[in-house]
């Protein structure tokens, strides 16, 4: 499952890549959610050969992955896979997760990029900064909190339901799979980045410690 806004010149490539690592098998389903793209992703992902669910209006990355993964459960996936539509992620790292899912190893299964090569290095900082923090307010240590690559089980995601619209979700997720106790395994996947200036910026990683504060208080 694929969120995607503004994609054009990329999701073509990111479907194709998926279809042939995962094939096109009736029990593989691809979908994009278009998060109001102004350009021609969703004509794109369509053309490529994905399910496309449309947001006429951008309602952010988190109301995306909710909107595509209520959509692929309800379809009767017993394994709902996420990835980002920039690229950034590889359909064999997207198998790796679902593999060890799927072997019963874990409900929740998130990435985890090695802090080096070609990660912006203000990428770096900001990433290890709140998977460090998010240590430390919930108890449970995760080499990077910020990966949209993950893979859970259709029952974990009943229990992993966020509210978080925005780029907080792969926290708010985190959050409720150690509140539910879920079992959570960590995969080393590979560091992409085709453009610099993508991924969390200063702006939203406050908006993650915001709301990471705001949870721990609220629980209390």
């Amino acid at each position: 499952m694929v969120p995607a806004r503004d994609e054009e010149l990329r999701i073509k490539a990111v479907i194709e890549d998926l279809r042939s690592v995962l094939g096109s098998t009736p029990a593989t389903l691809i979908v994009v959610v278009d998060d109001g793209s102004s350009d021609t992703t969703a004509e794109a992902a369509r053309r490529a050969g994905a399910a496309v669910i449309r947001h006429p209006l951008n309602l952010g990355k988190g109301a995306a992955l909710l909107t595509g993964c209520e959509f692929v459960a309800g379809r009767g996936c017993g394994v709902i896979a996420v990835m980002d539509a920039d690229g950034q992620h590889l359909a064999s790292d997207v198998l790796k997760l679902v593999r060890t899912v799927e072997s019963g190893a874990a409900d929740l299964a998130i990435g985890y990029r090695p802090f080096q090569g070609s990660m912006p290095a203000l990428m770096r900082l900001g990433n290890l900064g709140l998977s460090k923090v998010f240590g430390l307010f919930f108890g449970r240590r995760f080499t990077d909190t910020q990966c949209g690559l993950r893979a859970f089980t259709a029952t974990a995601f009943q229990r992993l339901q966020w509210e978080a619209t925005g780029y907080s979700v792969e926290t708010e997720m985190l959050v409720n799979a150690a509140r539910a106790r879920l079992r959570v395994a960590e995969v080393e996947i590979e560091t992409v980045y085709h453009d610099r200036y993508k991924g969390t910026s200063i702006a939203d990683g406050a908006r993650v410690f915001a709301d990471m504060l705001r949870w721990t208080v609220g629980h209390q």
